[in-house]
């Protein structure tokens, strides 16, 4: 690249960081929620600041844990519901079994498992930014995660109606064990399928920084960074059921 898009690049830089500091007080958590729906590219540049990252980080993380709270909620009474109608719960499944103290085993499994699988992830997602040669701090990383988080809990509620809607049919009639089986596996894989869009939103805003790059190697950094958000992303998929899966079976045996 030559000089005039160098220049130009850096001015386009300044221009979304000054954008994002600039707006950074007039989001309120519902908002948040908005942006993730229709509008990332103004979380993006938001996250462009640290004070941006800050400001954002609470907020995304009260967003994902209320959506996976909600659905672990929910995901917990039709696998209840299943066992009180049919006494079938799923073998290699943990206790969460409302009427004893296990009751909220899979609602913490899935909220402090996250949050567990991103703090293990994330300083590899730091040093493969670094790596890369893009301009971010450590609180631009975190908020990131966050915002793929808090995108996969948004899509998991929207999904909780036409779950509760399909399940209910293993609770309320009569079906065959394998029936109840597919639901229950269906209830623990819906999170981690959520998750793919919250891993989509992820690789979209952590590609935008490509403008970061240095000029005269932004073609092949820009490539290079593809690859690496590609890796992590693999890891964070492997790590996260084995952390959540781990966690439940540990509560179970603590508070049974």
């Amino acid at each position: 690249m030559n000089t005039a898009e160098h220049v130009g690049r850096e001015a386009l830089f300044a221009e979304r960081t000054e954008y994002g500091a600039t707006r950074q007080s007039e989001v309120p958590t519902g908002r948040v929620v908005e942006m993730l729906l229709k509008d990332q590219s103004s979380i993006d540049t938001l996250l462009r600041t640290d004070e941006g990252a800050r400001m954002l980080v609470p907020k995304l993380l009260a967003i994902a844990m209320c959506g996976f709270a909600l659905y672990g909620i929910v995901a917990t009474a039709m696998l209840n519901g299943m066992l009180l109608h049919h006494d079938f719960w799923m073998p290699g499944v943990p206790d969460a079994f409302w009427n004893r103290s296990s009751a909220a085993n899979l609602t913490l499994a899935y909220c402090l498992g996250l949050i567990a699988a991103n703090g293990i992830c994330l300083p590899s997602f730091y040093f493969y930014g670094l790596l890369a040669g893009i301009r971010i701090t450590m609180t631009g990383i975190v908020a990131h995660a966050l915002k793929g988080m808090a995108a996969g809990a948004v899509v998991l509620v929207g999904i909780v109606p036409i779950y509760v809607a399909v399940a209910l049919s293993g609770v309320v009639f009569s079906v065959s064990p394998w029936v109840m089986g597919y639901w229950t596996l269906l209830a623990l894989a819906l999170p981690f399928m959520a998750g793919i869009w919250g891993a989509v939103c992820l690789y979209r805003g952590f590609i935008c920084l490509a403008d970061t790059l240095p000029a005269e190697r932004a073609g092949t950094r820009t490539c290079f960074l593809r690859r690496l958000i590609l890796a992590w992303s693999g890891c964070y998929t492997f790590v996260t059921p084995l952390v959540i899966y781990s966690l439940w079976q540990h509560l179970a045996r603590v508070l049974n």
